[in-house]
């Protein structure tokens, strides 16, 4: 056979399964051929039209070089499955022995905190009293002890603008993050319950709380309705909501949305707001999110910004 004969295969599924295309019993679902020579080696899959090529190595035999393939066409993610629309969207309560833990150690730390502020206050007492300016301090003998993480963001937190933020949900290791943003306001897009650890913090911390419950845009009939994103919109614009934090469940798709919108009313490019809005979705990117930023209508909102002296926002 000369070096340029091309020879081509079915390829059975007890031969070879390349990322979940050739499963189950019916042999006229398998419609991935490989078609080899001695420059190249390709998956050529007729149904969903697609061809990939890699070049051969001479040290390897085919075998090797189809379990190669294989995991080209299943790159980064390592057997992760990527959840349902409906429960990737749910909000998920933290388990109350977390918050119990939570509490207890952000208790001993205040607690440790106290008393350094007292011994250095006792020190430099003592300082003044043996004529020395900042006295004398004592080291402790006890072993340190690994310290609780205060300013933890919650996930996908990020400056929208001036004073505007948005995160996924915030959990009870957060709060002493957002008490540093000194927030005024949080709009929730989720229409589960609030947990009972968050109205509590929003309470302690005088910080008004919105909720405008949105469903998810997922096929093939839900959709993000207008109206409530220019519910939410009034409130995000208005300054006397300021500093503010948006969020949803995981800060991508309600809160990308809604991000989105606030792009439009600042005049970005579509190829900008998709560019960030991808960014913080990745990797469960939803196109009819993108369409809707697209075909939103922000009229009714910029003239009310106008006429309120909300827009244009301050960066």
């Amino acid at each position: 056979m000369e070096d340029d004969d091309l020879f081509e295969f079915e390829l059975q599924p007890q031969q070879l399964e390349l990322n979940g295309l050739l499963q189950g019993d019916d042999e006229d679902e398998h419609d991935s051929k490989i078609i080899s020579d001695q420059h190249s080696l390709k998956l050529v899959n007729t149904r969903d039209s697609y061809t990939t090529t890699i070049l051969p190595e001479p040290d390897k035999d085919l075998d090797e070089q189809l379990d190669e393939l294989d995991l080209e066409l299943d790159p980064g993610v390592e057997n992760e499955e990527l959840e349902d629309e409906d429960a990737y969207d749910k909000f998920v309560p933290t388990d109350p022995s977390k918050i119990e833990e939570y509490k207890f150690r952000l208790q001993q730390e205040q607690e440790i905190k106290a008393a350094e502020s007292q011994q250095k206050e006792t020190n430099e007492v003592d300082g003044k009293a043996n004529g020395t300016e900042n006295g004398t301090y004592v080291l402790s003998t006890q072993p340190e002890r690994p310290r609780l993480n205060l300013y933890s963001p919650p996930e996908n937190f990020s400056i929208v603008c001036g004073s505007i933020y948005r995160s996924s949900f915030p959990r009870i290791e957060n709060f002493e993050f957002l008490k540093s943003l000194k927030l005024k306001s949080i709009v929730c897009l989720i229409p589960e319950d609030y947990p009972s650890e968050n109205v509590e913090f929003n309470q302690e911390n005088d910080i008004n709380f919105y909720q405008i419950g949105l469903s998810g845009n997922k096929e093939p009939f839900v959709k993000i309705k207008p109206k409530l994103v220019n519910e939410a919109l009034e409130i995000i614009l208005d300054p006397k909501n300021h500093p503010v934090l948006i969020h949803c469940n995981r800060g991508k798709h309600r809160t990308g949305c809604i991000v989105g919108c606030i792009r439009k009313i600042q005049k970005w490019s579509l190829s900008m707001i998709f560019d960030e809005y991808r960014k913080f979705a990745y990797p469960k990117e939803r196109h009819l999110d993108q369409q809707f930023i697209e075909l939103f209508d922000d009229v009714e909102i910029n003239e009310k910004g106008i006429l309120n002296n909300w827009l244009p926002l301050r960066w």
